[in-house]
């Protein structure tokens, strides 16, 4: 059973004991994503959940472990992702069609902050100062002008973090594995809420022309949030048991997953080289 299976075995188990979800939201079904076997290509130096908080950590674990959180979680001690959250919720206060659009955004801001809170706890236990602390993805810095520009982001940049949260399944650091089925699970219903606003959006054709004309600009900026395929930092986290992946397997799943849900709305998938920062 691979990583997939396993947490969505688990959010199953969970979903009894969960009654305040919102039935409506449709996850992605990320156990189906098909990612190659990691790279046999790096000494592996720390197992599943080997280091807890208050262990003294190797100094390039450390590093590693903090960069790997301060680039790919949502961290509430951010101003800025404490800001562009603020701002969705308030687009969204404006701008949600029914109230069961609005219920959901006031569901999936509650769910983000309160990722933002465990991950600003967890980097707290490793003693970091969050003094100057900035956005690491620049897609979140993107100016979201309406409620066609939410479902973009919540469909694919979720999309992503599914997929980054689901390397997090047994890493070597106890605390972030421990939270990596509650997160796993609500990022999927963001990814699903994201779809379903898009799939309602593109079955008018006006609106469908100008989505078409929108997913020119996330598609690069979403692919790019997986970082560079020739990342030598990407081979440390592996080793270290902090990621299983490459960066480019994990970014060519995504595509090759991606693009039969894109054209399923009646949308071109971008060229997946235009535009993009980080190749």
């Amino acid at each position: 059973m691979d990583t997939y299976e396993v947490l969505v075995e688990q959010e199953n188990e969970e979903r009894v004991e969960n009654q305040i979800r919102i039935d409506s939201l449709p996850a992605i079904e990320v156990n189906k994503i098909s990612v190659e076997d990691p790279p046999d290509d790096v000494e592996i130096l720390a197992g599943p959940r080997q280091f807890n908080e208050g262990d003294e950590l190797p100094d390039e674990y450390q590093e590693l472990l903090i960069k790997l959180i301060y680039n790919h979680a949502e961290i509430l001690d951010s101003k800025p992702y404490a800001a562009m959250i603020e701002s969705q919720w308030q687009l969204a206060q404006k701008m949600a069609p029914t109230q069961l659009d609005l219920m959901m955004m006031a569901r999936f801001h509650y769910e983000e902050l309160n990722h933002g809170f465990i991950f600003s706890k967890i980097l707290r236990g490793l003693g970091v100062d969050f003094e100057n602390f900035e956005l690491r993805q620049y897609l979140f810095e993107y100016d979201r002008q309406d409620w066609l520009d939410l479902a973009f982001h919540h469909f694919l940049a979720s999309k992503v973090g599914v997929m980054q949260i689901a390397e997090w399944n047994d890493m070597s650091y106890g605390p972030v594995a421990n939270v990596v089925p509650r997160v796993f699970r609500e990022e999927r219903g963001h990814a699903g809420m994201g779809y379903r606003h898009l799939r309602e959006m593109c079955a008018d054709e006006k609106t469908r022309k100008e989505a078409n004309e929108r997913i020119k600009t996330w598609w690069p900026m979403t692919l790019d949030m997986f970082g560079r395929s020739d990342s030598t930092r990407n081979k440390r986290y592996r080793a270290w048991g902090l990621k299983k992946h490459t960066n480019a397997q994990l970014r060519d799943a995504f595509i090759k997953d991606t693009i039969p849900q894109i054209e399923a709305l009646g949308l071109d998938v971008p060229d997946h080289l235009e535009n993009r920062r980080f190749l």
